[in-house]
């Protein structure tokens, strides 16, 4: 990696699968982990249906941490490389 690219790096703001993961569990009805990953239409849907009458919720708590490194790796490819 070039170093001109450290500073990039260095300020960018990954987010953390963990706090992704609590939040899916305490208020994931609402949607607010959708929103957070900056998927505001899936957002909005999982607040209209609660959490998709509960289902929905239950699924994201096994696929938000996955979700979250996934949309970090993909921040620092187009950011870095």
């Amino acid at each position: 990696m070039d170093e001109s690219k450290l500073p990039t790096l260095y300020s960018m703001e990954l987010k953390d699968p963990t706090i992704l993961l609590i939040i899916s569990v305490l208020v994931g009805s609402l949607g607010v982990d959708r929103f957070m990953l900056g998927e505001t239409g899936l957002g909005i849907a999982k607040l209209l249906t609660c959490g998709g009458f509960g289902i929905w919720a239950i699924v994201d708590w096994f696929t938000v941490m996955t979700r979250t490194r996934q949309q970090n790796i993909q921040k620092l490819q187009r950011y870095v490389f």
